[in-house]
């Protein structure tokens, strides 16, 4: 009993001391910020809105926030994501301003999957939703 009160003492007045020393900790944090993880990925975000109205007093209105993700797994293998927050609806403006009933949010996905092996040779796989933005030809890639 004495030899485990003196181990006990020693190993509290050692660790103050231990506490002390820049030991190297490994980082398996996979959000930390110099993750090799979080490296190779990049985020962009983009918002729009657009709104129209007819002669007669139709309308609509949309508006549009998207989160761009890229990450590339290899120099040769990359993976697009872009998640579409889209909200929509109709208005009347032929008496006074107003908004109809049948607002609508969705999330609309989409990504790509492109994979080089060499200058001259791509494969993509992609999956569109239909949102209308410019995307460069498969020959600029």
């Amino acid at each position: 009993m004495k030899n485990l009160i003196i181990l006990v003492l020693m190993t509290i007045a050692i660790l103050p001391l231990m506490a002390q020393y820049d030991i190297p900790r490994p980082d398996f944090n996979p959000f930390s910020l110099h993750s090799p993880m979080l490296q190779k990925l990049s985020m962009s975000h983009s918002m729009g809105f657009e709104a129209g109205s007819s002669s007669r007093g139709d309308g609509y209105y949309l508006s549009r926030y998207t989160n761009h993700l890229s990450y590339a797994f290899s120099p040769k293998l990359e993976l697009d994501l872009d998640l579409n927050f889209v909200n929509f609806g109709s208005l009347n403006t032929s008496q006074s301003f107003s908004l109809n009933d049948d607002n609508d949010s969705k999330v609309l996905p989409e990504f790509s999957l492109r994979y080089r092996p060499s200058d001259s040779m791509t494969f993509e796989l992609k999956m569109s939703q239909g949102m209308m933005r410019p995307t460069r030809p498969w020959y600029e890639y």
